[in-house]
């Protein structure tokens, strides 16, 4: 089962975003600092790593607030959950060190450009939760999402 986290990074009432390219996906997307949370690495852990790694900005534990969770279900099993956070971080300048290379450039971002540009993803259990959090606020905790037949629901 994958183990991800990823973090809503915050400066001066602006978003950071990093746009990346996977694998899976057709072109490069704008996204939040994420990503696999290693073997004996704690969610938390993970989050601040790829944090630096994708962005360089920089956080400690006590500086993330856990916003929300999600679980990814496939033909009835759970494959996967991710643990996202958010941050007000404290130097704004940023410093790729991506080892997977996946990231191409970090940018700030109005609330509102950073939720459209979200909306762009094609992976509901990244956007989804983080579209609800910038647009509203809202601090749900918990997240599933299904895939049936190459569709997905919530």
């Amino acid at each position: 089962m994958g183990r991800y986290a990823g973090v809503i990074a915050r400066y001066d009432g602006q978003v950071a975003l990093v746009r990346e390219q996977y694998e899976a996906w057709d072109a490069p997307y704008w996204n939040l600092p994420s990503g696999a949370v290693e073997d004996g690495e704690t969610p938390t852990a993970g989050a601040i790593r790829e944090l630096r790694e994708e962005s360089g900005l920089l956080a400690g534990e006590e500086d993330l607030l856990l916003v929300w969770r999600t679980q990814v279900l496939v033909d009835g099993r759970v494959t996967s959950r991710s643990w996202n956070y958010v941050v007000d971080v404290r130097d704004p300048a940023f410093a790729i060190d991506d080892p997977d290379g996946s990231v191409m450039e970090a940018r700030w971002f109005s609330v509102e450009d950073a939720a459209r540009l979200l909306g762009q993803v094609p992976y509901p259990p990244i956007a989804s939760p983080a579209i609800d959090y910038l647009t509203y606020g809202a601090r749900q905790p918990d997240w599933t999402f299904t895939l049936n037949d190459d569709s997905w629901s919530w």
